[in-house]
């Protein structure tokens, strides 16, 4: 944005960024423009596209580690968005899951029961998941590339059922969590430095109304996705070097 108030066009300069568990970034274009960036997915969101990204380079164990993660940052998610719900207080709330922050099977019991008493009806756990899951993350078990993307489907599948659940009941306090998600994670950025925020999501489009797809056919979008990004940077950059030369050598700019 600081380019394009600069020049008065986008600039085509493709800037790579390394975010961590805090999801931001801060970034500086050739011009010496700096900016926050802030990861708009979930954690649930971030950690299965890290395990497609491990499936696909032959990584099994972390692919099925993080798809494990990625479903429990889910269950916290719609926690949160339950919190949301029940309009308890943020610090309150954040104190009260501090205590079973390091426990999974105490937040598991938490979504349980607040699934039931959102829906009505008690959430049915899938003990192949859970077995699955303790194997690899317990007992080293490695599983084949098969084993891995069948786990992976069933997390997506498990995920998608919940969230359309969720969806129809709680629109408007997934909203507000994810919001709220957004201002604590801009809490520790510089003051006063420009920031935007962007998510597009290879698995899960929660932000948009699109239709479902099956999980090997949105695993094959994301690999298509990462091959055209590797594949345009260098193009992007050429483009970028061919407009500064443009109005470096317009009438006006001599």
């Amino acid at each position: 944005m600081e380019c394009l108030k600069e020049l008065g066009h986008p600039s085509f300069e493709p800037i790579i960024a390394e975010y961590f568990d805090g999801a931001t970034a801060i970034i500086e274009c050739s011009r010496g423009h700096k900016s926050a960036f802030i990861l708009q997915g979930q954690k649930f969101e971030i950690l299965f596209e890290s395990g497609a990204s491990a499936l696909l380079e032959g990584y099994t164990i972390e692919a099925a580690s993080s798809f494990s993660a990625a479903l429990e940052r889910f269950y916290e998610f719609c926690i949160r968005v339950f919190r949301v719900k029940d309009g308890l207080d943020e610090i309150e709330f954040a104190t009260t899951f501090k205590e079973m922050a390091h426990q999974s099977e105490r937040q598991l019991g938490a979504f349980l029961y607040l699934y039931l008493q959102n829906f009505g009806k008690a959430y049915q756990v899938k003990p192949k998941l859970v077995t699955f899951r303790n194997r690899v993350v317990h007992k080293g078990y490695i599983p084949t590339t098969e084993e891995a993307e069948n786990y992976g489907a069933q997390v997506y599948d498990e995920i998608c059922d919940v969230y359309r659940l969720l969806k129809s009941t709680h629109a408007d306090h997934i909203i507000k969590a994810v919001s709220a998600e957004m201002r604590d994670r801009g809490k520790n950025l510089p003051p006063n430095m420009p920031m935007s925020t962007f998510w597009k999501a290879s698995f899960f489009s929660f932000a948009e109304d699109s239709p479902e797809i099956a999980f090997k056919e949105a695993l094959t979008l994301y690999k298509d996705r990462q091959e055209k990004l590797s594949t345009a940077i260098p193009e992007m950059s050429a483009l970028n070097k061919i407009v500064d030369m443009t109005i470096k050598t317009t009438p006006e700019n001599t």
